[in-house]
C-alpha cells in the first residue's frame, strides 16, 4: 500500500471507530465507483465514487438510512475552500444519483423503504488544523457547489466535528470500563419525541444517533443499569457553555424530556472545554431549581450528581507505516 493510500485509509479507520458506538453498521462493499445513469444532470460524470456506505433504522419514520460517505484525509494546508467545494460538488451528485440508480442499488442492496443521504468526512490527518471551516461551506449554496435534490442532505463532519465525536466514543469506552455505563447493547440514543417506531428495534436499546443528532446542540444516551450506575442518561452537551443562560435552556428541555424526574441517574457532561463552562451549569442549577422551589441542601445534591465535568479531548493518531501494518 503506497503512503497516500495509507494516508487515505487513516479516514476510513476513524469513521469505523466512531460509527460502530452511533450504533450505525458499514456496507461491506466499500471504495468502489459506480456507473452514473444520468450524466447530463450530474455534470458530465460517467461514474459516481462510493467510499463507504453507512446505515440505519431512523426511530421516527422506520426507513432506513443510507449514507454515502465520501472519505477525506487531509493534512492542515490542503483543506481549502477550492477542495472542499469541488468534494461537495461531487458528493451532491452522487447523492442524487444513488436514490434511483440501478448500479448503485446492486451494489448495496437497499431495503424496499429507504432513502439515500450524502456525509462529506473531512479527517485532519495531522491533528493541526485550525482554520475557519465554517467560513469555507458558508456559501456553497451561493456558489452552486450544492446541487442536492429534493429532500436528499448532505451531513459535512468536519475536523472540529470529528475530534468532538471521537471524544464522546472515548468517553463512552472510559465510562463502560470503570462501570458507569453498561456494555454497546444496552444503550442507545435518545430521540425527544418519543412517537418513535420502538417495536422496529430489536432490543429496548437498539436506537442509533440519527445523522441530525450528530449536528444537535446536545447528545442524549439512555442507558440499562451499569455496574456502579442505575439505569438513566448521559447528556453531551456539545455547545460552548459560555452563558448561563444556555445551561438553563438545556435543564428546561431535559425536564420537559421527563428525564430530570428523579428516577434513575443523570449525567450532564461538557464536550467543548470551557474556562467558565462547568461554572455556569453550577448556576444554571442553582437559579433553575431554586425557582421551582428546591431546597440549598437539595440543590448542593443535584449538582453533585448532575455535573460530569468536561470530558477529555481526544485525537485519533496514526502513522502511514502503522495504517499499512494492519493490512
Amino acid at each position: 500500500m503506497s503512503e497516500t493510500k495509507q494516508i487515505a485509509e487513516m479516514a476510513s479507520v476513524v469513521a469505523e471507530e466512531l460509527f460502530q458506538y452511533l450504533k450505525w453498521k458499514r456496507k461491506v462493499v466499500e471504495d468502489h465507483s459506480w456507473d452514473c445513469v444520468t450524466p447530463e444532470e450530474h455534470g458530465n460524470k460517467n461514474d459516481h465514487p462510493s467510499d463507504c456506505v453507512l446505515y440505519y433504522r431512523d426511530p421516527y419514520d422506520n426507513e432506513m438510512k443510507y449514507i454515502n460517505t465520501d472519505l477525506k484525509s487531509y493534512k492542515k494546508n490542503s483543506i481549502t475552500k477550492g477542495q472542499i467545494h469541488s468534494a461537495l460538488e461531487s458528493l451532491s451528485y452522487a447523492t442524487n444519483c444513488a436514490g434511483y440508480n440501478p448500479n448503485w442499488q446492486n451494489l448495496y442492496k437497499p431495503e424496499d423503504s429507504h432513502s439515500v443521504h450524502g456525509m462529506l468526512f473531512v479527517y485532519n490527518h495531522c491533528g493541526e488544523y485550525d482554520g475557519n471551516f465554517d467560513e469555507i461551506i458558508r456559501t456553497i449554496n451561493e456558489e452552486k457547489v450544492n446541487h442536492l435534490e429534493d429532500t436528499n442532505k448532505i451531513f459535512i463532519c468536519s475536523p472540529k466535528k470529528i475530534v468532538e465525536l471521537y471524544s464522546i466514543v472515548m468517553d463512552i469506552q472510559v465510562m463502560i470500563g470503570r462501570g458507569h455505563l453498561p456494555e454497546i447493547d444496552d444503550y442507545c440514543f435518545f430521540h425527544p419525541s418519543e412517537i418513535l417506531n420502538k417495536n422496529h428495534f430489536d432490543s429496548v436499546y437498539g436506537e442509533p444517533a440519527t445523522i441530525e443528532t450528530l449536528s444537535s446542540p446536545w447528545i442524549i444516551i439512555k442507558h440499562a443499569k451499569a455496574r456502579i450506575r442505575e439505569a438513566g442518561f448521559v447528556i453531551y452537551y456539545m455547545k460552548e457553555g459560555q452563558e448561563v443562560d444556555e445551561f438553563v435552556y438545556l435543564l428546561d428541555a431535559l425536564s420537559y424530556y421527563q428525564i430530570l424526574n428523579d428516577k434513575g441517574s443523570v449525567c450532564i457532561k461538557l464536550v467543548n472545554n470551557n474556562e467558565f463552562g462547568v461554572l455556569n451549569l453550577y448556576t444554571a442549577i442553582e437559579q433553575y431549581f431554586g425557582d421551582l422551589g428546591y431546597s440549598d441542601e437539595r440543590i448542593e445534591e443535584l449538582k453533585i450528581s448532575l455535573v460530569g465535568g468536561t470530558i477529555a479531548k481526544s485525537q485519533p493518531q496514526f502513522s502511514a507505516i502503522e495504517i499499512g501494518l494492519r493490512k
